[in-house]
């Protein structure tokens, strides 16, 4: 049996409602993981910036952008293609 290599999408969108809508379309295939904005607990912390929820956004996430990236290009948890989004 052939194991094929995951197809790993990064999508960027704007405005913050077409990115909602297009991570809930994608997260609605069972063949799919969606990873929403895997870099903000690191640039939360790298930069300080006030938001509301940082702190546990900080605690949850992923603050090491080396970690991150390692999650991101990685064996996939069940292998679904992971979907990365972010919206501005």
């Amino acid at each position: 049996m052939s194991q094929s290599v995951p197809v790993r999408i990064a999508m960027w969108s704007g405005p913050r409602n077409i990115s909602t809508a297009m991570m809930r379309a994608w997260g609605n295939r069972p063949d799919t993981l969606v990873i929403d904005e895997p870099f903000y607990a690191y640039y939360l912390k790298a930069t300080g910036k006030q938001h509301p929820g940082a702190d546990e956004i900080i605690a949850f996430g992923e603050t090491d952008w080396r970690k991150v990236i390692e999650q991101l290009t990685g064996p996939i948890p069940n292998g679904p293609s992971p979907f990365a989004g972010s919206g501005s």
